[in-house]
């Protein structure tokens, strides 16, 4: 009888220990939510989830907008229990910036993010043409984090022609 020596336990191939994850409050939040459990489900990483309230030019930067900051506690109340049940450790934070794209970058640069999974929905411009928006080509761009783009399932592009 021959006995096998149990497998050494391979590293994972994508570890991860922060994950920041930029929420909008739109259907692509979940997608990257559950991403970010794939990556770090049964590891000791955190999830930090960020929502930018982007304030106009004409006004003033530290204003109080009641209706958006109800907004975004609703929004990251809702990732912040999806994470919880899922066992992944998870922090919450909101920003009032001049343009989402910045402060994202600078947060991740801030808390020393491993990786930025951001969720990006299937929107059409003017002239049909699908858009990215400013926000994830700017943090694309910009970020010297690594970023993780996942575009939601849509069922617009099957009936293309």
């Amino acid at each position: 009888m021959i006995f096998g020596r149990r497998p050494e336990r391979r590293p994972r191939l994508l570890h991860y220990e922060r994950i920041l994850v930029p929420m909008g409050g739109t259907e692509a939040d979940e997608t990257a939510l559950r991403l970010a459990v794939a990556l770090l489900g049964g590891t000791d990483g955190e999830a930090h989830l960020l929502h930018v309230i982007e304030v106009p030019f004409d006004r003033q930067l530290d204003d109080e907008d009641t209706e958006a900051i109800a907004f975004a506690d609703e929004v990251l109340g809702r990732g912040e229990a999806f994470l919880t049940e899922q066992e992944v450790r998870v922090e919450t934070a909101v920003v009032q910036a001049r343009a989402a794209g910045a402060a994202i970058v600078d947060d991740s640069v801030e808390r020393n993010a491993d990786l930025i999974v951001m969720g990006l929905r299937y929107k059409k411009r003017f002239g049909g043409q699908w858009d990215a928006g400013r926000t994830v080509p700017y943090v694309m761009r910009n970020s010297v984090t690594p970023v993780w783009c996942l575009r939601i399932e849509t069922k617009e592009l099957a009936q293309t022609p």
